[in-house]
């Protein structure tokens, strides 16, 4: 039997039909993942805070300032919660006193957090939301104590009153912010912070 030998191109300095065939059949593959890549870049979310919006009506977020003027190395913190198509419930609480804004929407939240000394934040998706029970807790919440109702003890109960998912997030009593923030939300399915 005789031996046969395959190569890439004949004497002649042509390719054979069967790589040129393979040749145009990578370039295809290669073509089409480039489309579906593409496709998929351009329906990622604009934002952080916009991602997952389709399977989940509600979002918390808990915005860090880790080196605040009052509190020092124990950082600061502020909340965020969605209430309805772009539009946001936020507060802080500080030694100064109570600061919410209701109906922004997510760019002017983030907007005025970065202006104020925040550095970044972090969110969860969830599944239920009870925004007025939320608020009342914040209208209600007891006067500023560093160590019991402060700008973390505050957020906490206000995610816990806006969802069940978060009545599982430990006490926040004597806790840093600047720890909880960093440490204990990832634990409950908040996502990585950003940058703001």
């Amino acid at each position: 039997m005789p031996s046969v030998t395959l190569s890439a191109a004949s004497s002649s300095g042509t390719v054979s039909p069967r790589k040129t065939r393979a040749r145009h059949l990578r370039r295809a593959v290669t073509a089409l993942v480039g489309l579906a890549l593409a496709g998929a870049l351009a329906q990622a979310p604009a934002s952080a805070a916009q991602a997952s919006t389709a399977s989940a009506p509600g979002r918390v977020c808990m915005f860090s300032d880790p080196n605040n003027l009052y509190t020092g190395l124990a950082g600061h913190v502020g909340w965020a919660f969605r209430t309805g198509p772009d539009r946001w419930t936020w507060g802080s609480y500080s030694p100064q006193g109570k600061l919410w804004r209701s109906s922004w929407t997510w760019s002017a939240t983030r907007d005025y957090f970065k202006r104020a000394g925040y550095y970044s934040f972090r969110c969860k998706d969830t599944h239920r939301t009870w925004s007025a029970p939320a608020t009342q807790v914040w209208r209600n919440y007891p006067r500023y104590n560093p160590y019991s109702s402060n700008c973390l003890t505050s957020s906490v109960a206000v995610f816990r009153a806006y969802t069940p998912e978060l009545r599982s997030l430990p006490s926040a009593a004597g806790k840093a912010p600047r720890f909880y923030f960093s440490e204990t939300l990832s634990h409950y399915g908040f996502a990585a912070a950003w940058a703001l």
